[in-house]
């Protein structure tokens, strides 16, 4: 599928925070949230939103919290941008030099199977907008994403998601 920047931005974000494991819990402990501060530096080739590469940049940090059931099974994570400062996400076309960035902040929250396996994953989105020019590229709403189901309901405008994404690459040509 075209246009997923920002569900490939918040899974970078989910891989590195499902990298720490809640350690050290038996079963019938009693548990409260443990919370983290996690740096999201990662760079990698966008090759879906534009029919040229861009570079996609993250950085920042934003503060991962993890709830347990009475057991110390991990049941939901609420992964928090603008938490000690920015987490932004920059685009940038190799080629022409042009860049786009935006500051994330919308909370990721993911749930968990008694397993510890993934089950969901809801994002709300991010807007994107150049003085001048108004918006440029719009995800806007609610995502669901169920395990083996793919996207199970979307609320909202959701231009990348959709492929319409002519403005936002017209503006990094």
């Amino acid at each position: 599928m075209k246009g997923k920047a920002f569900i490939t931005a918040a899974l970078c974000v989910l891989a590195v925070a499902l990298a720490f494991p809640a350690a050290g819990l038996t079963a019938g402990t009693t548990v409260t949230p443990t919370s983290t501060v996690v740096n999201a530096d990662a760079t990698f080739t966008n090759n879906f939103d534009c029919s040229f590469p861009l570079t996609e940049t993250i950085t920042g940090s934003y503060k991962d919290t993890v709830y347990y059931d009475s057991a110390g099974n991990a049941v939901k994570e609420i992964l928090t941008a603008q938490y000690a400062g920015p987490l932004t996400v920059m685009w940038t076309n190799p080629v022409s030099g042009a860049s786009l960035s935006s500051h994330e902040a919308a909370p990721l929250i993911v749930y968990y199977n008694p397993d510890g396996s993934f089950q969901a994953l809801q994002n709300v989105g991010l807007t994107f907008s150049i003085p001048g020019q108004g918006h440029v590229l719009l995800d806007v709403g609610r995502i669901v994403i169920i395990s083996h189901q793919g996207i199970v309901f979307q609320a909202g405008s959701h231009q990348e998601l959709n492929g319409d994404t002519s403005a936002f690459c017209a503006a990094l040509g």
